[in-house]
């Protein structure tokens, strides 16, 4: 396994289209009076090729600042962050770990490369506006991240479902 960031010259396409971003969901945190709590909500999250594409695109982007995890060849995760500060706030664009791989710690190892680049970046904070599924919110707080009462208004309004979750990194 390796972690390797993403540029044009070493990959000029990434192509995501075997990916297998499949989550089963069978409870979500959802926002009552001022706390959150967990319901059941059972379904499944996935991406259209379509999707895969888009995503595969932006991590070349040069406004993201990207790594992938790499078994041989094959792209078992990626981690994307937005170039430009908000703030003192770097925000993660997107941390995801193929299906078949999860639970080995790559979103761990993904996760450590993007605090290293935010604080390099002179961030002070990570933000992340994240999918209100209760293995993802867990995983970010495991990783240290809080949900925050300064939600970046833009990305709140634009996502209204996620929890909006800093960490401190400065």
């Amino acid at each position: 396994m390796k972690v390797v960031k993403v540029s044009r010259d070493i990959f000029p396409e990434i192509n995501l289209d075997d990916f297998n971003r499949q989550q089963k969901i069978t409870r979500i945190y959802v926002k009552k009076d001022d706390t959150y709590v967990l319901e059941a909500q059972p379904g499944v999250m996935d991406w259209s090729i379509d999707k895969k594409r888009e995503v595969a695109k932006d991590l070349t982007d040069n406004a993201y600042i990207a790594y992938l995890a790499l078994e041989e060849e094959r792209i078992v995760g990626f981690m994307s962050l937005v170039k430009e500060l908000v703030s003192e706030r770097m925000i993660l664009d997107l941390i995801q770990v193929d299906t078949d791989f999860r639970g080995q710690g790559i979103g761990r190892m993904l996760w450590e490369k993007a605090v290293e680049e935010a604080r390099l970046n002179g961030a002070k904070e990570l933000y992340i506006s994240a999918c209100p599924s209760e293995e993802t919110i867990h995983f970010y707080k495991a990783m240290g991240a809080e949900v925050t009462d300064n939600p970046i208004i833009a990305i709140a309004n634009d996502e209204p479902d996620d929890l909006q979750m800093v960490c401190r990194i400065g």
